[in-house]
């Protein structure tokens, strides 16, 4: 009986500890498809296909608690063109950052947070498209309304600065690209519930 007894305290205990920390122990990942039109100063708009994910997403919130500080991996191809240019520049490699707006909607609240990745260098081949990856975060998010909220992606800015073979700049230095979504798309990346306080 005394070991029946404690068996089933046991079960009790472990039932409450997961009631008290369902939804707050784990975390997401998201991923979306989405492209930018990418306005290049010498060669003009080009769109760019990017994949933006996260493995660390908030699996649940509460009113008025800040959430975690979120990873993001965003890769982006460059297009044959931007490619052909950074050559004529004399470009060996290409580094910088991206800067994006990320809507975060709460109810009928909306917060824009600012997310910065980072492009490592990254080398340009002699022709045809290639890929950067850039790593950077989410920041923290507090939410005012119980419910549901969506965190998507918006414009977003480029600052690159093309290298030759020795590492230093080309003659162009740094440049800005601020980029567009292109309409029609979904830009929700990533959905999750929101608890009262």
């Amino acid at each position: 009986m005394k070991t029946l007894a404690r068996a089933a305290a046991c079960v009790l205990v472990a039932g409450a500890l997961s009631v008290v920390t369902a939804g707050t122990s784990s975390a997401a990942t998201a991923e979306l498809n989405i492209t930018y039109s990418c306005n290049f100063s010498i060669i003009g708009a080009q769109d760019m296909p990017t994949t933006v994910s996260s493995a660390d997403l908030p699996d649940s919130a509460v009113v008025g608690v800040p959430t975690a500080v979120s990873n993001t991996t965003v890769k982006s191809t460059v297009s044959e063109d931007a490619t052909t240019t950074l050559g004529w520049l004399g470009a060996k490699s290409v580094d910088g950052t991206m800067t994006s707006n990320v809507p975060v909607t709460d109810g009928s609240a909306t917060q824009t947070l600012t997310s910065v990745s980072t492009i490592p260098n990254t080398p340009v081949p002699a022709s045809g498209t290639f890929d950067v990856t850039a790593t950077g975060t989410l920041p923290a998010m507090m939410l005012a309304n119980a419910g549901t909220a969506a965190i998507s992606l918006g414009n977003a800015e480029l600052k690159l600065t093309p290298r030759q073979a020795d590492g230093s700049p080309t003659w162009l230095g740094t440049i800005t690209v601020p980029c567009t979504v292109k309409a029609g798309q979904n830009t929700q990346l990533y959905s999750f519930p929101v608890a009262a306080s």
